[in-house]
């Protein structure tokens, strides 16, 4: 993949289907996409296959695939984990992907907020409650596992971790990667849960490159105490939030990353913009924070 490369988020074709996400990003000039499994089995499940994919893209790469949830998983939910893990592995490698996302939990929300009022949920928990040494200790073992599967399809994975569960952000991640100790285990920089968990430009700056495989741009509402779920405080436009997209962006870059490039959104006024001219907007903004010093 080419240094800087752009790639354009599934987040950023609102409900679009495979083959109108691959077309915009191709009008717009992106170097790379970033469909979900969603995305792809939809495609799949109408009868195409994995090289119906590939034609369509041409010379255009997948970027990575989303997503692998709650791999902190234990017990039986471990084997569940695994069996899910093979099947995404699957599906990215027969597509030509270079990547998947994997996330911490639990990915809902709803769990975190009803542990912390000490109200039942009857869902996923993840491992809220044990000493943080004993969830460290576990999420490293699983990222061993998923890394070492991963490997046999030639997949690197990545870590975001989510901003409302015990392991929130990189500077809680970026030492469970490190001691993971797999080449093929890498981490995203994404601004929004990153900002929401408290990091700033600074901490981001000092972020070893070599770490990082991508970057997802994206904007906030500001912090006001509440469980930072995404339906609220990610519904905001690409600069409409509190997060100083510039200055982040110009911290990544000085850590000399040139991997890919991701603008991701949960607005919900962006998801009904048309695909194609909002595909030219993000892929515009993308190139000028990317490529110039000053940004927006």
């Amino acid at each position: 993949m080419k240094q800087n490369a752009l790639s354009l988020h599934s987040s950023a074709v609102g409900r679009a289907n495979l083959r109108t996400y691959i077309n915009a990003a191709k009008a717009a000039e992106f170097d790379c996409i970033e469909p979900t499994k969603v995305q792809l089995d939809y495609f799949l499940q109408a009868g195409y296959k994995p090289d119906d994919i590939k034609n369509l893209l041409g010379t255009m790469k997948i970027s990575s695939v989303g997503w692998l949830s709650d791999i902190e998983r234990q017990g039986a939910e471990f084997n569940t984990l695994m069996k899910e893990a093979e099947e995404l592995f699957t599906l990215a490698a027969s597509v030509g992907s270079y990547a998947v996302e994997i996330l911490n939990g639990p990915v809902d929300w709803h769990a975190v907020d009803c542990y912390r009022r000490g109200v039942p949920f009857h869902g996923y928990m993840g491992l809220q409650g044990l000493p943080m040494d004993e969830q460290q200790g576990l999420l490293i073992k699983n990222m061993q596992a998923l890394a070492d599967l991963a490997c046999q399809f030639h997949l690197t994975l990545f870590f975001e971790p989510l901003c409302w569960t015990p392991i929130p952000s990189l500077r809680e991640g970026i030492p469970i990667v490190e001691q993971a100790q797999r080449s093929n285990l890498k981490i995203v920089v994404d601004f929004y849960h990153n900002y929401m968990a408290g990091l700033d430009a600074e901490f981001i700056s000092r972020i070893p490159k070599d770490l990082i495989l991508g970057v997802h741009i994206c904007n906030s509402r500001k912090p006001d105490g509440r469980i930072p779920c995404e339906e609220i405080f990610r519904d905001v436009g690409f600069y409409e939030g509190v997060i100083p997209i510039r200055e982040w962006v110009e911290a990544v870059k000085s850590t000399g990353f040139q991997g890919w490039w991701a603008y991701e959104t949960f607005s919900k006024p962006e998801a009904e913009e048309d695909v194609y001219d909002f595909a030219r907007y993000v892929h515009k903004e993308l190139k000028e924070l990317v490529e110039t010093s000053d940004g927006k």
